[in-house]
């Protein structure tokens, strides 16, 4: 007589949906800055799993409707890692700035870039890091941007731009808030963003009218019910003109691990 001893095992999933590989790149440039500066773009982008990768890199331009951005295509080699040195110029021959959008359509990829003032004497600048489209911030989800700053001296010290991404292809509409270390409000700025537009506020604390802040921070989020963006700060030195990139992050609260049961299945027959 065979016996049987049967279990389940009780667990939880989803079912993936596959779709292509989107991830932006929140600000880029190829053009002049204050107090004498070049700014350009390198980006790069590597093939991963051991598999070639197809992609179209598309160019949001900053404060405009970027329904049908300009776009340029690449493959890359299983295990090989492509660079575009800036690539605003040698890919769309486009002066000013803006955000990337970068879409994998076939194989996976990694990608980030550099945003740098390229001085004959030697460049300095910022990794701006690629930010997957499921990372946008939806309606009713704040971000925080910390370790900003403005000194009321231009030669020393910060000064601090906020920029934004819209990741939805209609307008949205932006509302941040500034306040001081201490959670004094300094005020509040809305922008709209158009479809898939970037936009950028330079010198925010100022745009709300305050002076000399040591160390600040702002509350970005959408009014719009189906907006979703990306938002970041760029933290810049005014004397050396050097900038630290800063992306928004979701506050939340600690939540302790809830237990899981897990029941085994399993068959055994004689022999």
């Amino acid at each position: 007589m065979q016996r049987w001893i049967v279990g389940i095992i009780v667990a939880a999933a989803a079912a993936a949906t596959i779709s292509a590989q989107t991830l932006y790149i929140p600000a880029s440039a190829n053009a002049d800055g204050v107090n004498q500066t070049t700014w350009r773009t390198d980006l790069q982008i590597k093939a991963v799993a051991d598999a070639p990768a197809s992609f179209t890199i598309e160019l949001l331009e900053t404060g405009v409707d970027n329904s049908e951005p300009a776009s340029v295509e690449h493959t890359i080699a299983a295990g090989e890692s492509l660079r575009l040195g800036n690539v605003l110029e040698t890919g769309f021959e486009y002066s000013g700035t803006s955000a990337l959008r970068i879409t994998a359509t076939d194989g996976a990829i990694l990608a980030t870039s550099r945003t740098y003032n390229d001085d004959p004497a030697g460049t300095y600048g910022q990794t701006v890091p690629a930010v997957s489209e499921s990372e946008a911030f939806p309606f009713g989800h704040d971000a925080t941007l910390i370790q900003l700053s403005r000194s009321p001296d231009p030669s020393v010290g910060f000064r601090t731009n906020i920029g934004f991404v819209n990741a939805a292809d209609s307008s949205t509409a932006i509302e941040v808030d500034v306040f001081e270390s201490d959670g004094a409000h300094l005020g509040t700025l809305t922008r709209n963003l158009p479809p898939f537009g970037h936009r950028q506020i330079n010198d925010v604390f100022h745009a709300v009218g305050a002076d000399d802040v040591p160390d600040g921070y702002a509350i970005v989020g959408t009014t719009s019910e189906n907006g979703r963006f990306i938002t970041y700060a760029s933290v810049v030195d005014n004397g050396s003109g050097d900038a630290v990139f800063i992306l928004g992050g979701l506050e939340v609260a600690s939540v302790p691990l809830e237990p899981r049961l897990v029941v085994f299945e399993s068959f055994m027959r004689p022999g």
